[in-house]
């Protein structure tokens, strides 16, 4: 890519390694753990990680629990549905944006994630790597910071439910949703890509129905 992002903090850092062990469930739904335990864990001292934590709790993926410890908030499905109305209406804008404001090397870059995507189908974990470099890219594209801070935490809340429900979930159906989105942002058409977005958002939509 054209530009090249500064080192991230080390209270970035913390949040990130964070973030992946909850959306991986290394860090399990519904268990109490301790600042100590996230501390060993990330290694980047107190200070940075407990600014993540305040970050992780505002964001509400872990719940402090006095005298107890730190919960891993559960994953429910009703407040995916809440998560979703909200995002879906975000990422139309995001996707309008990107559509209508994205550079020639970035509508490259968007061509290159759709055609890696589209090799993916047996890994999983591959489909959630590029989903996440996807949603970065999108951000830059798109260019507007306040709608990109707004929808990154549902975007960890959802990364999460997939995860969570992974043998549920029809991975084909999430890489071809994508890939039709990343198309029709490369090419500008930013209506059939806030059509293709609200297709994305269908396949969540359906695996929440399935986890019942």
């Amino acid at each position: 890519m054209a530009e090249t992002s500064k080192t991230p903090s080390l209270a970035e850092q913390a949040y990130e390694l964070l973030e992946n062990r909850l959306v991986t469930l290394e860090l399990a739904p519904g268990s109490i753990v301790s600042e100590g335990l996230l501390i060993d864990m990330v290694g980047l001292g107190r200070t940075p990680v407990r600014e993540a934590m305040q970050r992780l709790a505002h964001q509400d993926m872990i719940r402090v629990m006095p005298r107890k410890g730190l919960m891993i908030v559960p994953v429910e499905s009703t407040d995916m549905l809440h998560i979703l109305e909200v995002r879906k209406r975000l990422e139309r804008l995001i996707v309008k944006l990107a559509a209508l404001n994205a550079r020639d090397e970035q509508r490259s870059d968007l061509s290159a994630i759709a055609r890696t995507l589209s090799f993916s189908h047996d890994s999983f974990e591959d489909f959630l790597e590029l989903d996440r470099e996807l949603d970065t890219l999108l951000d830059d594209c798109a260019g507007n910071p306040f709608a990109s801070a707004a929808v990154a935490p549902l975007r960890t809340h959802c990364r999460r439910f997939w995860f969570f429900n992974r043998h549920r979930l029809r991975l084909s159906d999430a890489i071809a949703a994508h890939g039709t989105m990343i198309r029709l942002i490369a090419r500008r058409d930013y209506r059939g890509a806030q059509k293709a977005s609200d297709g994305v958002i269908a396949v969540i939509e359906r695996l929440v129905a399935a986890s019942g």
